[in-house]
């Protein structure tokens, strides 16, 4: 059985906005947000700047304790707050725009807020309105649908929500994010009518009508470019005619090359400045392929954005906000209500009656039941409430019946055993670098089974206190893994032989079956 993985890690955060007033005379002042903006930039040197301009922590933006310039926390995610344990979960953006119910949406973002004030971060990284291209996008659930003008409006009343209590918001993905699987080499080819009409509406609205604080660039590349160093779309169409004067961050892991970024509009590297490291920056700056002027632009976008919503002034964590959100869970379940739309009722079967007798439910999703679709969006509810926990809490325990069914793939994988070709119990395992499966091994260990859950567990990573140590533990290329072992059946019959593999990285899997390929 061979198998290839390669595992890569990804994040995202958000920043602000400002304006000029004009004199008697119609020359241009400025504002007291500007003011203050200069100021500090005049009193940083050049070390100062470069050391905003990427991130620390896995989600921390760095700060300038000596200027008063806190550490911001950023959070994931667009179902609640995933920081430091357990939160609230909201539907999903596909739930939320199937309310048709902007006020309703303002409502949740405006408790997604209070939730990270409650937590002490910054920058909400969401809400996604990344257009549906393709039913198999394994982030469709995040999103807010087919329709841009449902997408725009969806965003523009979150936004609000959100940022109504202090926190930035950052709409992702940047754009033509329609794929996971290989999103770090897929190419978006889109003409500029479907560009224009269909693919950007839902951002220029967050630009232009929320004063959305952050943009997070994604992955993919966007009409043969990447996004991260797209020249015509970040300088040309999102800051240049939108007038976007907040923070463009790449998506985790998204950036690829330092000066291509630097000069083609990406303010901030997550989760930390790998190609566009201060000392990188620094040689570009000497050699002049890239010019302070050009740093001073990055640097005033944080800072307008930490000004703007008082960061510098005030503590973001707010000890008065508990962390339990009973408020939040009414507008959640509120939500949920109104996102249900039922597409057939036939002979008026729904809603069933009280007086029914009993009820089966059945399948491995009842309990538990999965709360989000995995990635950056999971969240660790509070109080997890299953399919099976409320059908027994309305029925009584007597009236229900209960069987899991099929196991999920997790459990077959667990449970099924193997025998190494040593005849030990489990799975030779070999790790190589590159993706070829080629040269000795770099590592070899047994396993018991095959299963890498998600690719790092990133809900452990990001609620994890020392989570900036496991960064260094991320394979800086490629590598390819092959588990080999024999499977002995306790008695004949057919059997079913499976792979699932997520779309966080660019590589695939391939399973053999007595040196037969099945799989590719």
């Amino acid at each position: 059985m061979h198998a290839i993985v390669r595992v890569l890690l990804l994040v995202l955060v958000a920043l602000p906005t400002a304006v000029r007033a004009q004199d008697a005379t119609g020359a241009e002042q400025p504002t007291a947000t500007e003011q203050r903006v200069e100021a500090l930039l005049a009193r940083m040197t050049l070390g100062d700047k470069l050391s905003l301009l990427g991130g620390v922590n896995i989600f921390d933006v760095p700060g300038l304790p000596n200027l008063g310039l806190p550490r911001l926390g950023t959070a994931d995610g667009p179902f609640g707050i995933r920081a430091a344990g357990p939160a609230t979960v909201y539907p999903g953006g596909i739930g939320l725009a199937a309310t048709w119910n902007p006020v309703l949406v303002e409502g949740v973002g405006r408790q997604m807020g209070r939730d990270a004030r409650a937590r002490g971060k910054h920058f909400h990284l969401a809400p996604g309105v990344n257009l549906y291209r393709s039913p198999l996008n394994g982030r469709n659930f995040e999103y807010y649908g087919e329709d841009p003008y449902l997408a725009a409006r969806t965003a523009v009343a979150f936004i609000q929500g959100v940022q109504s209590q202090g926190v930035s918001s950052t709409v992702k993905h940047w754009v033509g994010n329609n794929s996971e699987f290989m999103r770090h080499s897929s190419d978006s080819r889109i003409d500029e009518r479907a560009l224009r009409e269909l693919y950007l509406p839902a951002f220029e609205a967050a630009v232009k009508e929320a004063d959305v604080g952050a943009v997070m660039a994604a992955y993919n590349l966007t009409n043969g470019e990447r996004m991260t160093a797209h020249e015509r779309l970040n300088l040309g169409v999102l800051k240049g005619e939108w007038g976007f004067d907040g923070v463009l961050m790449s998506d985790w892991g998204a950036t690829y090359d330092g000066l291509a970024a630097a000069t083609a509009g990406l303010d901030l590297e997550m989760p930390g400045p790998r190609h566009m490291h201060p000392d990188t920056l620094r040689r570009f700056l000497e050699t002049g392929l890239l010019d302070e002027a050009t740093i001073d632009d990055k640097v005033r976008r944080l800072l307008r954005t930490e000004v703007r919503f008082g960061w510098p002034d005030r503590p973001q964590l707010d000890p008065g906000i508990p962390r339990d959100n009973p408020a939040g869970r009414v507008v959640a379940l509120e939500a949920a209500i109104e996102g249900m739309v039922l597409l057939k009722n036939e002979g008026s079967t729904l809603p069933l009656e009280d007086n029914i007798g009993r009820v089966a439910v059945l399948g491995p999703n009842a309990d538990p039941t999965p709360v989000v679709g995995g990635g950056s969006a999971s969240v660790l509810p509070i109080e997890p409430v299953s399919f099976l926990d409320g059908i027994t809490a309305r029925l009584g325990a007597e009236r229900v019946t209960y069987h899991p069914g099929l196991p999920d793939l997790q459990a077959a994988a667990r449970a099924t055993r193997f025998t190494t070709p040593e005849d030990e119990p489990g799975l030779r395992v070999e790790v190589f670098d590159g993706m070829a499966l080629e040269g000795a091994p770099t590592s070899t260990r047994i396993d018991s089974f095959v299963d890498l859950g998600q690719p790092l567990d990133l809900a452990v990573i990001f609620s994890n206190p020392g989570g900036a140590n496991l960064l260094a533990l991320m394979p800086t290329g490629p590598r390819s893994i092959r588990w080999t072992g024999t499977y002995t059946p306790a008695q004949p019959g057919e059997y079913d032989f499976f792979v699932q593999q997520g779309g966080f990285s660019d590589a695939g899997a391939r399973l053999y079956v007595d040196g037969e390929k099945l799989t590719d």
